[in-house]
């Protein structure tokens, strides 16, 4: 009996995921994330938003992921690959969104800038 308890315990700790693969696990979900966003080829890149922006999704990925690591010690790779997938999309989204407004408001800026330079010359 003392044995079967072992063999569990020893094959119980050697599924959990270590820390470096739990690592690995979401760590590789953002960084094709970013290969993604950077890769003019691909429909859908978001090379537009520039390097800051891919930057800073790069680093709320980075500790919402060391935040649900920290706060699930027991997941599994599969779960911390999901919850990577959900918060890198999370993060995207956000960013292309800031993107948009920001743009917008730019718009918008020089155009009434250019309404008030036709002003001031007639």
């Amino acid at each position: 009996m003392s044995i079967k308890i072992s063999n569990t315990q020893t094959t119980a700790r050697s599924s959990a995921p270590t820390a470096t693969e739990k690592k690995q696990a979401w760590q590789g979900v953002l960084d094709a994330a970013v290969n993604r966003m950077n890769d003019p080829e691909i429909k859908g890149s978001l090379k537009h938003l520039g390097d800051n922006r891919i930057n800073q999704v790069k680093e709320k990925v980075q500790a919402d992921m060391e935040a649900f690591i920290r706060n699930n010690p027991n997941a599994t790779t599969a779960e911390i690959k999901a919850e990577a997938e959900k918060t890198t999309s999370k993060h995207e989204t956000n960013a292309v969104i800031n993107k948009m407004r920001d743009d917008n408001f730019f718009n918008n800026l020089m155009n009434r800038r250019k309404e008030l330079l036709k002003d001031m010359w007639e």
